[in-house]
């Protein structure tokens, strides 16, 4: 990956990384003349307490695919904060990373020239707005969008992308323009700035993988190696530190395909924080790369909140069983199924 031309998508609030390819470029261009800027809003509106500390096993990690402003987020939220999905126990703090996360404001004029997505339209009565939502939240937010939800001057003006959403200061973020052969996807990464007892310097990721290739592939089929490459292509450029990552990697054979194969292989870790799309194969993934005592339990949400997946909740908790990995590398997190 070579850092990323300048363009009217391409924010300076982070930094870029795209393919070096001519063509691949060339198509990203135009799909980026079609949205918005980025938004950066790195610190939530209402300031985090520096008392009491934060340590990892008091954040809940959440991947969810929102299915274009379908996803009730501020419902969620509410269930979230409960502890719905931890046994009762409430959540103060928490990180959400959103697939197809939508935006209606501050996106440009269909132009001529530029490329857009066909039109997803909301089945709720008006779209999610994850800026809106946000900020309604008191959130911090990194949205990136990847494509405009429309490709015609008679589509209402609307970016969608992927979204980071927390409670918690995130600082040096970082987009990544992945090779494909049909629509833009750019990944996020950010690190968490965590008041902590225990020196954590933990870092977070979204990542939503194509689902079709070109029409020479026929439909899905032969896929799987596109989304292997997006994967490989941005390995180099995933933290070294501890990592979690929230995806959709639109898996349509499960986790035997080569992507999710690759990541778990990244983060040293057995595929098993995954979750299905209404039945279908597997699709939404946590990974955990984090170093000493840790293991994962992750929840599928009963409900899908008016998005066509179900909320994926991970949390972190010490492990006395476990021993520290060896010569300082990250140790491979284990998972267990608490809700489904």
């Amino acid at each position: 990956m070579s850092p990323a031309a300048a363009g009217s998508c391409r924010s300076p609030a982070l930094r870029w990384f795209a393919p070096g390819d001519t063509r691949d470029r060339t198509r990203l261009d135009a799909w980026c003349a079609g949205v918005g800027p980025p938004v950066v809003q790195p610190a939530p509106l209402a300031p985090v307490a520096e008392s009491p500390a934060i340590t990892l096993q008091d954040i809940a990690f959440v991947s969810w695919n929102v299915h274009v402003g379908n996803g009730d987020i501020k419902a969620f939220v509410s269930d979230l904060r409960s502890g719905r999905f931890t046994g009762g126990t409430p959540v103060r703090h928490f990180v959400l990373m959103l697939q197809e996360a939508v935006r209606v404001r501050d996106v440009p004029p269909y132009a001529t020239g530029a490329a857009g997505a066909r039109r997803i339209r909301a089945r709720a009565t008006r779209t999610v707005d994850v800026i809106e939502i946000s900020r309604d939240l008191d959130l911090s937010v990194i949205y990136v969008p990847s494509m405009r939800n429309g490709n015609s001057t008679h589509d209402p003006a609307a970016d969608r992308g992927s979204a980071i959403v927390s409670t918690l200061p995130m600082v040096d973020p970082i987009a990544v323009e992945l090779p494909g052969e049909r629509q833009r996807r750019v990944a996020i990464l950010a690190r968490l700035s965590l008041p902590s007892t225990d020196g954590t310097a933990l870092s977070v990721g979204v990542l939503h993988l194509d689902a079709l290739g070109a029409p020479k592939r026929l439909w899905f089929f032969g896929t799987s190696s596109i989304r292997e490459l997006q994967v490989t292509s941005m390995a180099s450029l995933l933290p070294e530190d501890d990592l979690a990552l929230g995806a959709d990697l639109n898996t349509w054979h499960g986790k035997a395909e080569p992507a999710p194969r690759r990541l778990a292989k990244i983060f040293g870790t057995p595929v098993v924080a995954a979750g299905r799309r209404r039945g279908l194969s597997v699709l939404d993934y946590l990974f955990f790369r984090i170093a000493g005592t840790w293991t994962a339990q992750y929840e599928v949400a009963p409900l899908d909140y008016g998005s066509d997946h179900h909320p994926l909740v991970g949390r972190l908790v010490r492990s006395q069983a476990r021993a520290a990995s060896k010569s300082g590398q990250a140790a491979a997190t284990s998972f267990q199924n608490v809700g489904e």
